[in-house]
């Protein structure tokens, strides 16, 4: 048959076939697509104080906006994910087959964040379990099956019917706190406040749950879960008692304070019987250095240089010990003058008030009783009377 005959309808139904063919071809083994960036032609970035074009990834802690074509891409890109796994599966490579089924999980959140097609929760939960999660995929079945609309007959058939399948092999618990409002935790994470909108869909086990709410007692709890069970629990938190206690009147405390006797500082004394030994021994030593440097001056062997080092180095070292014994003596007087005259008198006993024959030296008046000295003791002298050591006792008696 000639080129000229071929018929060109055929010819374009055949190219259709193998496109069709190789749609399913794309996602071959050790082929990789990126999922952190959606997959959609780039966007212009928005303007101050306008929202962001579809197309522009969400900025965190913020929900992804709804855009249809994006939310199609992303499940495109999930399903040929899954069939890429699939792929692997049968060729005996679990680990890369996994790699291909998470990424198909984060595709598949993906559609669903961008989109508002319920239909997606039922390939979602599909492909969870597949991969050994059934309790997260008896929760996105109960998604499809509790919508109001938007849902196709036959997914809606299949869902419910994956539903009791996957309901086997988890347990349902419902969860009733009081007070309401009460914080849900289960090993660290929290679940919720009470009451929760769905029972919890767990993997047969025991968990520790706990419970906490302003105002009230926490609670632990530990529940043993089996496949296949429902179970309703009630917990009920105790509120915290509140004592109230009479105010007691405040009695001030009667404390009888000692008399504060200012005792004299020692550190004068410590510093200047410390400079007059310091200074005595520094004197001491250039005293000899310099009978030393006299030896060698009158020495007869000794020449003129010499005698003039010595006569020069005797004469400054016989300066440095006549410095230091007068400061020895100033320091000695100082530490002498201090200890008979500022600390020795301050640590004499006070005198007794009242003598052993019984005789009251106070004077009493409406006020307390005060003290009156009979004895005056002053360094004065007055012309006609007889001093000791240089006091003048006056006073009367």
């Amino acid at each position: 048959m000639g080129l000229s005959r071929i018929d060109p309808f055929r010819v374009v139904l055949i190219a259709a076939g193998l496109a069709v063919l190789a749609t399913p071809a794309a996602a071959q083994p050790g082929d990789e697509i990126e999922m952190d960036q959606p997959p959609a032609e780039p966007s212009k970035p928005a303007e101050p104080g306008k929202p962001a074009e579809p197309g522009k990834p969400a900025e965190p802690g913020k929900p992804a906006e709804k855009d249809p074509k994006i939310a199609k891409k992303w499940l495109v890109t999930a399903q040929q994910l899954v069939l890429k796994g699939d792929n692997l599966s049968r060729a005996k490579k679990p680990e890369d087959a996994k790699v291909q089924y998470d990424n198909a999980l984060t595709a598949f959140e993906k559609a669903i964040e961008t989109g508002d097609d319920v239909n997606v929760y039922f390939e979602l939960a599909n492909l969870e379990d597949k991969i050994g999660k059934p309790d997260a995929a008896a929760k996105h079945y109960r998604v499809v099956i509790k919508a109001q609309a938007g849902v196709r007959p036959d997914v809606l058939k299949k869902a419910t019917a994956k539903y009791d399948d996957v309901s086997s092999k988890v347990g349902m618990v419902t969860l009733t706190i009081k007070p309401d409002g009460a914080t849900i935790t289960m090993a660290g994470a929290e679940l919720g406040t009470s009451p929760l909108a769905e029972p919890l869909v767990l993997m047969p086990g025991t968990y520790t749950f706990s419970f906490a709410a302003d105002g009230f007692q926490p609670k632990q709890a530990e529940l043993n879960v089996e496949a296949g069970s429902e179970s309703e629990r009630t917990f009920e938190l105790e509120p915290v008692k509140i004592i109230f206690e009479p105010v007691k009147p405040h009695v001030p405390d009667v404390v009888e304070q000692a008399p504060v006797v200012n005792s004299p500082s020692r550190l004068p004394l410590y510093v200047g019987g410390g400079a007059t030994i310091a200074l005595a021994g520094v004197a001491t030593v250039t005293g000899l250095l310099a009978v030393s440097q006299h030896g060698t001056f009158t020495a007869g062997d000794s020449s003129a240089s010499e005698r003039a080092d010595a006569k020069s180095n005797g004469q400054l070292l016989a300066r440095f010990t006549d410095g230091a014994l007068l400061g020895a003596v100033v320091a000695g007087g100082f530490t002498t003058y201090w200890y008979l005259f500022k600390y020795k008198p301050g640590h004499k006993k006070p005198a007794e008030t009242k003598p052993r024959g019984g005789l009251d030296l106070t004077r009493r008046s409406g006020s307390p009783a005060s003290i009156a000295a009979k004895v005056t003791v002053a360094p004065w002298v007055q012309p006609g009377t007889a001093t000791i050591g240089g006091f003048c006792f006056a006073g009367r008696f």
